[in-house]
């Protein structure tokens, strides 16, 4: 009955994507890595993405912040899949380095949603847009995972003109 209902929401979104003219491509496996090396010129729609896999956490980015759903602690090692809404007029990524992940990233993409789904172990990641500049100008954001993150207290972190937003745990 669970699946029904994940399908059926998978559906939904996907229909909805397609309502607002975004455009869809070879979407890559979900736990695929995408590394977007192209330098931050592209002027490419995002992308629709496989249903999510594991729990789902949204990520919000704009010209210049990341803000995660819940703050920087993830209670559990896991896989995870974020949802990452660019909601600014800027391309953007999102990328995840950290224990056993080194440069998972969605494309490099305008306005629109992408999923990226990635399986964390317990320690620090850093969570940022790979376009050049970006990072220094505030779309960095650092998340705990595990019970050591615990200690790691709520906070916000803000470089340059964005913010990103902190304090909340997801279980």
């Amino acid at each position: 009955m669970r699946s029904l209902r994940l399908a059926a929401a998978a559906a939904a979104l996907t229909l909805a994507l397609a309502a607002c003219g975004s455009s869809s491509s070879s979407p890559a496996s979900s736990t695929q890595s995408v590394n977007a090396g192209n330098g931050g010129g592209s002027t490419q729609t995002a992308t629709s993405t496989p249903a999510p896999a594991g729990k789902t956490i949204a990520v919000t980015e704009k010209d210049f912040s990341i803000t995660i759903a819940g703050g920087d602690h993830i209670a559990k090692a896991g896989t995870y899949t974020f949802v990452v809404t660019n909601k600014g007029p800027s391309s953007h990524n999102l990328t995840v380095e950290g224990p056993g992940v080194s440069n998972q990233s969605t494309p490099i993409a305008g306005p629109g949603t992408q999923n990226l789904t990635v399986t964390l172990k317990n320690g620090k990641y850093d969570f940022f847009c790979s376009v050049p500049g970006h990072k220094a100008l505030g779309m960095n954001a650092d998340v705990t995972v595990g019970a050591s993150a615990a200690s790691a207290g709520g906070g916000s972190s803000s470089s340059g003109g964005g913010s990103s937003s902190s304090g909340g745990s997801w279980s």
